[in-house]
């Protein structure tokens, strides 16, 4: 998933690129080998210590994805791996989002759809579950267009797919 990701975001020297629940740090770790300013925002705070330490020279929160420490249009790009299932207000994560990404800037979400994620019992803990309609639509609402879906096989269940799409006009 991280590497349809990453091609799908397509990180160039100098931009501004945002990842909302980096975990273990392997997107943030290919933003700063592509020369992008990167910024992490993780809910866990272990998380965002382990990535400090690692990624001294990136710009590290521990926050919410409803609630980013960044200013309105203050990245290019942004990215979301198999986060997507715990946000709270999953309308306000996305509305945020937008909010901070710059308009013509992109949006890649890549996660496991519904019908995939039920094929694994973990999926009762704490998921929620999107198809991808609806994942798409949330971006639509949010303020995205040109949504792009592309499908790729993994590990556990194996089927997931990556939205991406294009900040449109100026932020709400």
């Amino acid at each position: 998933m991280a590497r349809l990701a990453l091609e799908m975001l397509d990180p160039r020297p100098g931009e501004r690129v945002l990842e909302v629940g980096f975990g273990g740090g392997g997107l943030l770790a290919a933003s700063i080998s592509a020369g992008a300013v990167t910024v992490g925002v993780d809910i866990s705070e272990e998380m965002v210590a382990r990535a400090r330490r690692r990624f001294p020279g990136a710009e590290l929160h521990c926050a919410r994805a409803e609630r980013l420490p960044l200013a309105d249009a203050s990245v290019s790009k942004a990215v979301s791996l198999n986060s997507l299932y715990f946000w709270a207000d999953p309308a306000a994560a996305f509305a945020e989002l937008a909010r901070v990404t710059s308009p013509g800037g992109r949006l890649v979400v890549g996660f496991e759809p519904a019908e995939e994620l039920r094929k694994w019992p973990g999926h009762r803990h704490g998921f929620r579950l999107f198809d991808v309609a609806e994942a798409a639509g949330r971006m639509r609402r949010a303020g995205f267009e040109a949504i792009e879906e592309k499908w790729g096989r993994g590990r556990k269940p194996d089927l997931f797919c990556c939205l991406s799409g294009t900040r449109i006009g100026a932020n709400r």
